[in-house]
């Protein structure tokens, strides 16, 4: 009987931690950006999916033109890492740490992702040893309507308010 409460406790204890990761990943909006969380190797990355700007402006031409390294300032945003090196277990806290990428400087800083209660993502950068939130993306179903278009809907609209 012993052993079978253990093995239960293990099992269910395994089954969090893998919840908390497949949670992670999906689509999220922030930052005016729409990012598909997914496993890249053996770590979570986040891809620019979408970008949103006004309506005279395709976002897939929306260039990388603030990065340090003079080889990617020609490449688009859409379909580039945001999110990268983010460990695919959390801490015991339910943190993930990796790295956070941010366009308009054109630099990268340790990050810590975290799972809030509400279905929201809590973003952390990082400098040096302080961290601070630096905002929360909100989870987004992607559905093809019936002209073939991919739409994004808020999972839970009620969460902005």
């Amino acid at each position: 009987m012993r052993l079978s409460l253990v093995l239960f406790s293990i099992l269910f204890t395994l089954k969090g931690i893998t919840d908390a990761q497949n949670n992670l990943i999906g689509y999220w909006h922030g930052f005016g950006l729409i990012v598909e969380i997914k496993e890249c190797e053996d770590k979570l990355c986040g891809v620019i999916e979408h970008i949103f700007v006004s309506d005279d402006k395709d976002p897939k031409t929306i260039l990388d033109e603030n990065n340090k390294d003079k080889e990617l300032k020609s490449r688009t945003l859409v379909g580039s890492n945001i999110l990268f090196d983010f460990s695919r277990q959390p801490d015991s806290s339910g943190t993930h740490t990796g790295r956070i990428y941010n366009p308009d400087e054109g630099k990268s800083y340790k990050s810590k992702i975290r799972l809030l209660e509400n279905g929201d993502l809590e973003i952390e950068g990082c400098f040096t040893v302080i961290c601070r939130k630096v905002g929360e993306w909100l989870p987004v179903t992607i559905s093809i309507d019936g002209n073939g278009k991919r739409v994004a809907k808020l999972t839970n609209p009620l969460a902005i308010f």
